[in-house]
């Protein structure tokens, strides 16, 4: 799964990389962030029948048809292998895709007494990782989705963020191309280290939270 993310991009690098709607990007202040959490809100570009735009959305899918947002948080995630076949993600994969824009997120793994975090990241600034957004209310929302990871980082964690290549998110974001048609899965090398707890609370957002303590 993906339960944490980071994000330490400027919305100036974003608006010339992805060719994106100025007028919306001018109406967004981006600050940095190491310890994003489910039901916070983050930048995520998708695209309209108009133009791409970014926008600070929701993280935990509030499906159109819900009562309420409650049990949001239990929708930070959509498993690949799943997402055709439950109604919340299948009448979104192919019109509400969205690029969750991160430069790496946390996992936890199991030690002697207690959980141990680790950051896993690329060599690049952005790790574009593949999602789902929908309108409730007045409330823009996103999930991850997530598959198998890959080999190496399967003693971390056996799940990991659809992570997309940068070359092909034009195509992931197209509502012209079928879901299975559009994402190209990226081959950049991931890393990680371990960080230190105090990423465990939601109080502690801050470069230190990256930090390796290896």
């Amino acid at each position: 799964m993906c339960g944490r993310f980071v994000n330490t991009n400027k919305i100036e690098d974003l608006v010339e990389q992805f060719n994106i709607d100025i007028d919306s990007a001018n109406e967004l202040s981006i600050s940095k962030s190491y310890n994003i959490c489910p039901t916070q809100y983050s930048p995520v570009i998708f695209e309209d029948t108009v133009q791409r735009k970014i926008e600070m959305m929701h993280w935990g899918l509030i499906p159109s048809w819900s009562r309420d947002k409650q049990f949001s948080s239990n929708m930070i995630n959509a498993r690949f292998e799943t997402i055709k076949e439950k109604p919340s993600f299948k009448n979104l994969i192919n019109t509400n895709r969205c690029i969750i824009i991160a430069s790496g997120y946390f996992e936890w793994v199991q030690a002697e007494s207690n959980k141990q975090p680790y950051y896993i990241y690329n060599n690049e600034k952005l790790l574009p990782m593949a999602g789902l957004w929908t309108k409730w209310k007045d409330i823009l929302s996103f999930t991850i989705i997530t598959r198998n990871a890959h080999e190496r980082l399967r003693p971390i964690h056996h799940r990991m963020p659809l992570v997309l290549d940068a070359n092909g998110i034009d195509s992931y974001l197209s509502n012209d191309i079928s879901f299975d048609e559009s994402y190209t899965i990226s081959n950049s090398y991931l890393r990680y280290h371990k960080v230190s707890t105090k990423v465990n609370s939601t109080l502690n957002n801050d470069e230190t939270c990256i930090d390796s303590i290896e």
